[in-house]
């Protein structure tokens, strides 16, 4: 049993130089621990808060020995703001950017800090929710001063609430915070497990849109032929764009090209981007298009540079929004629609993957191209459709009986079958062919209606011919119509059943 007492320790007294004995303001607590070993914890000035001290760690031995243990306790009693250092120092560890690393922490910290959580028996998720809901962000804006003379404008610093999308960010990161915890051991459970974030597309600030072909061939063209601006000039910021818009690369991945990062062989036709560089923190092998390829490749020959040079000079400070747009409107396009759908410089991005969607790529190769965890990312957020590239869809479809012209079904069956037109109108001649007599046109007419034939019957070139009255006289027909009657044809002196099915509705 659990003993408490005061520890007792000697001093001189200052008066009379005698040594006296003392004891503690504190309270002790003496135990036998759960492995048999003896225990002493400072408790508290006050006797009986001590006592309740000591009895609740003799039933947390208890239950230590009975094998019921709180694994967490020690983590239940740090103060977050430490657990989430080492999150942080576990990102960096883990191959995370520092930048990345760094962010995720401050975020993370940021609602915590405004919620005043300390520890995380004092999470709450309506607490979370909340503090989610008070962010804000510094913003400088440029007020207009009035006075006489010249316009003046001051800068004036202002708060204003977080977009969706960025309280989305927050919350994700406080959600990793836990997972990480969990998976380190350090608690159960994670106790915001259940928020889930809100709708962004309700309140999106900024919308991305994708090039059309003319723009982005106005784009390239004219900005070939444009001056130098942002340290490059014009011929270089067309070839940048140019391979933006056939790789999908951003922005920090096109800067850190040399021309060992290409591979002009042939059979392997390539562009590298290394790890360090890369967004997924993967050496990522990009297939480029043959003429792409080439062009490259003419472009370093009449350069001249040397497999270690870099493929674009461009400043660490470059603003590569900035850039574009300038382009842009010189090639008469303007950056921001009437539905206030923006291109910037990721918007190229947006546009190689939307233009492999529109060429029929399938969606698992269009999200390896774009080298995305998702495939909702590459669908959802990256590939933009206008109507008429849904209405165009609608081709495929089989017309109904009746209702329109007879042209749709040819199409669709040419499709499906690869039969070329040349192929459908020979065939149908043969088909269409008239018998010789009347009276072998009625011979195989019987035998149709009946199931059979007579085998000792000489045939002669009867099975080159079939009752167009089952067939119809128009092409189309013969795609149409879908039926179990049998065809004959001869075939040494033998017979099989021949059925034509039509793949239309």
């Amino acid at each position: 049993m659990a003993s408490i007492f005061k520890q007792q320790y000697t001093k001189k007294d200052p008066k009379t130089g005698k040594t006296v004995n003392k004891k503690s303001m504190y309270w002790y607590i003496d135990y036998r621990g759960a492995e048999g070993n003896r225990c002493r914890v400072k408790g508290y000035k006050d006797k009986t808060a001590t006592m309740q001290l000591a009895a609740r760690l003799e039933r947390e031995t208890e239950l230590a020995k009975e094998g019921i243990i709180d694994r967490f306790k020690e983590h239940r009693i740090k103060p977050l703001a430490e657990h989430l250092i080492d999150f942080k120092s576990a990102l960096q560890a883990g191959g995370v950017t520092a930048k990345h690393a760094a962010m995720t922490y401050q975020r993370a910290k940021s609602i915590l800090d405004d919620c005043q959580i300390v520890f995380i028996a004092d999470v709450q998720p309506s607490i979370i929710l909340n503090g989610i809901a008070r962010l804000q962000k510094e913003v400088i804006k440029k007020v207009p001063v009035t006075g006489q003379g010249r316009k003046k404008y001051e800068r004036r610093k202002e708060l204003i609430p977080l977009s969706i999308q960025s309280k989305n960010f927050y919350l994700k990161a406080l959600k990793q915070f836990f997972n990480w915890m969990i998976s380190d051991q350090r608690t159960g459970v994670n106790p915001i497990t259940h928020l889930k974030t809100q709708n962004a597309d309700t309140d999106r600030k900024k919308k991305r849109r994708a090039l059309t072909v003319d723009e982005l061939k106005a784009l390239i063209e004219t900005t070939r032929k444009g001056i130098e601006h942002h340290g490059l000039t014009g011929l270089e910021r067309s070839m940048l764009y140019i391979l933006a818009v056939n790789t999908g690369f951003r922005a920090e991945e096109i800067a850190s090209l040399r021309w060992n990062s290409f591979d002009f062989t042939v059979d392997c036709q390539s562009v590298t981007i290394e790890a360090g560089y890369s967004k997924r923190r993967r050496r990522d092998i990009q297939p480029l298009r043959p003429d792409i390829a080439q062009l490259f490749s003419d472009w370093k020959a009449q350069r001249g540079d040397e497999n270690t040079a870099l493929v674009f000079k461009v400043s660490p400070y470059i603003r590569w929004a900035d850039m574009l747009k300038d382009d842009l409107t010189e090639a008469g396009i303007t950056p921001t629609d009437e539905a206030g759908r923006t291109v910037d410089f990721h918007a190229l991005r947006h546009t190689f993957i939307t233009n492999l969607v529109k060429g029929g790529v399938s969606p698992k190769v269009a999200q390896g191209l774009a080298r995305h965890s998702k495939i909702t990312l590459t669908m959802d957020v990256y590939t933009h459709l206008t109507l008429n590239d849904q209405k165009g869809a609608l081709d495929v479809l089989p017309t109904v009986p009746g209702v329109g012209d007879c042209t749709q079904p040819e199409k669709v069956v040419l499709r499906k079958t690869g039969t070329d037109q040349n192929s459908v109108q020979e065939l149908t001649n043969q088909l269409t062919k008239k018998p010789s007599s009347d009276s072998q046109q009625q011979s195989i007419s019987d035998s149709i209606e009946g199931g059979k034939i007579d085998q000792k019957r000489d045939l002669g070139d009867y099975h080159k011919s079939i009752n167009t009255a089952l067939l119809g006289t128009k092409k189309e027909a013969l795609s149409a119509i879908d039926t179990d009657k049998a065809f004959i044809e001869a075939d040494g002196g033998r017979t099989r059943n021949l059925r034509i099915d039509s793949p239309m509705l």
